[in-house]
């Protein structure tokens, strides 16, 4: 589970400053009233965002929180008249609330959905697509026609073949669809991407650094004839002599596993989204 650092605020500092404003007033250009939730140390309050949490600032350490899942926040108070400000920043995103210690457990949230009005934009230099963009670019990827036939690999009766590459600003799209031509349903184990040289010279000189992707379109992991996904990675390049490689095995102790191997030259005819 996934822990949030809580940062402490110098609260002489804000005693201080209180008392020099106005009521509901913040320091800045815009000063500005924040919106009040009230917890209890018996409720725990869910905050479920529309893209995944990348940091969250709470001003005490009187409440706590973690981050079970990739877009929800969880926070309680360890004791009672615990009062602060949290911060939460998603990809693109920035909202800010007071939190009111309050007896009446009526007044809490045991779930609250954070709505377009609370919401200010934050432009995060980490990121140039948020999830849900690149969702959306890999959706149009899908009933877009193949741009490679050749690069492609058989075994054991199953074949894994490299559909299209895109590219959008600093992320590769690769498209792979998986075909079993056995009676036997596949179940995927794991998919491994790895930059690998092209030639073993020496087992001690063998190179292999493994990239992971930062989002599937697909989460399914078992079919019967035909399975297609869409992986995202930041940009990578590699040179001539090195290739990169699709594994996919499956759940089984002897179970069928594939490998596809994919030049460089391939990655550098990589289509464009833009003018799609």
């Amino acid at each position: 589970m996934k822990k949030i650092i809580i940062t402490l605020c110098a609260l002489v500092s804000i005693m201080a400053n209180a008392q020099s404003l106005p009521t509901g007033e913040v320091t800045g250009d815009k000063p500005e009233e924040l919106k009040v939730l009230y917890v209890n140390k018996d409720v725990s309050t869910h905050f479920i965002t529309m893209e995944d949490v990348k940091y969250v600032d709470i001003s005490t350490a009187d409440i706590v929180g973690d981050i079970p899942t990739p877009n929800t926040l969880r926070i309680k108070p360890t004791k009672e008249g615990a009062n602060g400000i949290i911060t939460i920043i998603t990809e693109r995103y920035l909202v800010q609330y007071k939190l009111i210690y309050t007896t009446d457990i009526a007044k809490t949230f045991t779930r609250y959905n954070i709505p377009y009005s609370d919401i200010r934009s934050y432009m995060n230099p980490e990121t140039n697509l948020t999830k849900s963009e690149m969702f959306d670019y890999a959706n149009r990827m899908f009933i877009d026609t193949n741009r490679f036939f050749d690069v492609s690999s058989s075994k054991n009766l199953m074949r894994l073949v490299l559909n299209n590459i895109y590219t959008m600003d600093k992320y590769f799209f690769i498209d792979v669809s998986l075909f079993n031509k056995s009676k036997i349903r596949y179940d995927i184990d794991q998919i491994r991407f790895k930059i690998e040289d092209k030639k073993l010279v020496k087992a001690t000189n063998f190179q292999s650094i493994e990239i992971l992707p930062l989002m599937q379109a697909n989460k399914e992991l078992t079919f019967k004839k035909s399975y297609r996904n869409i992986f995202v990675f930041e940009k990578f390049t590699f040179p001539d002599e090195k290739m990169l490689t699709i594994e996919i095995s499956e759940k089984q102790i002897s179970g069928r596993t594939i490998i596809l191997r994919i030049d460089y030259a391939d990655v550098l005819h990589a289509d464009s989204f833009i003018n799609k």
